[in-house]
């Protein structure tokens, strides 16, 4: 197995960050993690720790996979990218830190 391209890398990210994003939220609307839900940097940076957490517990098998909401360890591992790209958003945008 050859390691991937970083365009390959690239396009992974881009998906990843279109299916999570595209799915939205129940909770909030587009945009909203920008300004108005919890607009903090640790608040993102909390919740894609748990994320990371929580699939590798699913996938060491100590954590059911898929979770209660139907999540895998997939779903976790892109939740906690997009959430880590909502910091580096935040911070681009010089988004005051809460």
């Amino acid at each position: 197995m050859t390691a991937p391209t970083i365009q390959e890398m690239g396009n992974a990210a881009q998906e990843i960050v279109w299916r999570v994003m595209g799915k939205g939220s129940d909770k909030s609307g587009y945009g909203d993690w920008l300004l108005k839900d919890r607009p903090t940097h640790d608040y993102h940076i909390a919740r894609a720790i748990r994320h990371l957490a929580t699939a590798q517990m699913q996938l060491h098998k100590s954590s059911p996979c898929p979770d209660n909401n139907g999540e895998t360890s997939v779903d976790h591992l892109e939740r906690a990218l997009v959430r880590s790209l909502f910091v580096l958003a935040q911070i681009k945008k010089e988004v005051p830190r809460l």
